[in-house]
């Protein structure tokens, strides 16, 4: 599963205010320009990856006009990309059919709050947060994000999951054109994870740091 979320507005804009005592109002917001220049994103970064199936996922039948623009947004703009199978599912059914059915969602598109949650769903689903990645697009701009886990303190000296930082340098060297090698590295990863003997323990094993980081190493094609 690929989730592609938007990250400038919802309620992550951050828009609060006190009416009065006790009485605390939060806007959402949703704008058709930004909601068409997300999904033409997110439309072009799955004919590019060679992906066939996008869905979105809203609230509009709460939401009406929030994530009913939303919604509207996305059927416009997936209009312009007829090759593409496009569905849309209520986010409460999302969460409960990425449990017991993941295999039937190819990419998956929403708004930031619906995007925060199910990314860490979505990371529970494959093995835990620090088995996932992501990259932070803007114009002009990408950040390869390493997601971890906990703080040194928590998870102990020599003991972290070394995939936070190798996945994301591996998006970052297929983006500057070098594929091969980063396939190399992703096929090692893969066999590692597969024969499960050098495991960090937040994936079930009980390897340390080095351990899992040579074991990549030595299964290298």
């Amino acid at each position: 599963m690929l989730v592609i979320r938007e990250l400038t507005e919802d309620l992550y804009a951050a828009i609060e205010h006190e009416i009065v005592p006790g009485v605390v109002q939060s806007i959402k917001v949703v704008t058709d320009v930004a909601s068409r220049r997300f999904f033409r994103f997110a439309f072009e970064w799955t004919r590019a990856a060679g992906r066939k199936a996008v869905t979105c996922v809203h609230k509009a039948n709460i939401l009406k006009l929030a994530d009913g623009l939303f919604l509207d947004a996305f059927r416009a703009v997936a209009r312009d990309y007829p090759e593409m199978q496009t569905r849309e599912i209520i986010v409460d059914n999302c969460c409960m059919q990425m449990v017991s059915r993941p295999q039937q969602f190819d990419v998956l598109v929403m708004g930031n709050l619906y995007g925060d949650i199910l990314s860490d769903l979505g990371a529970g689903v494959v093995g835990g947060i620090s088995a996932t990645h992501a990259i932070n697009v803007g114009d002009g701009l990408r950040v390869y994000d390493c997601i971890h886990g906990g703080r040194r303190e928590e998870i102990g000296a020599n003991a972290a999951n070394p995939l936070p930082l190798l996945m994301p340098a591996l998006d970052l060297l297929d983006a500057t054109g070098h594929a091969a090698p980063a396939q190399r590295i992703a096929t090692a990863v893969a066999r590692v994870l597969l024969e499960r003997h050098m495991l960090t323990p937040d994936l079930g094993g009980q390897a340390t740091t080095t351990e899992m980081a040579d074991a990549i190493i030595a299964a290298l094609p």
